[in-house]
């Protein structure tokens, strides 16, 4: 498979998030697949978003449909440091892809 067609490929999953873990001093990290390219966790990354939390509390009473909104919003805001593909060697976007076909699997 090309770089390309990699590519072509995460994108029609994006956006996705493909590992949450938690610290008890951190909070919640998380790693995640957008369309321009990728987020990978950093330790605190939550901590000024919303306490560290996941979900943040003001998403408790909502619907699927809005869980899933809010969600896509989320990922998609600026506040993350997304790394482009163009900066993500081959071996990089196909862990990325193994990674997003095993947690839909």
């Amino acid at each position: 498979m090309t770089r390309t067609d990699m590519i072509q490929k995460l994108q029609q999953f994006a956006p996705i998030i493909t590992l949450v873990t938690v610290t008890d001093d951190m909070g919640f990290e998380f790693s995640a697949v957008v369309p321009d390219g990728v987020i990978y966790s950093e330790p605190g990354m939550l901590l000024e978003y919303s306490s560290g939390q996941w979900p943040p509390s003001e998403w408790e009473d909502d619907t699927d449909q809005e869980l899933a909104m809010l969600r896509q919003e989320f990922l998609l805001d600026e506040t993350w440091q997304v790394i482009p593909w163009a900066d993500l060697e081959d071996e990089e976007i196909a862990q990325w892809l193994e990674d997003v076909q095993t947690s839909n699997a």
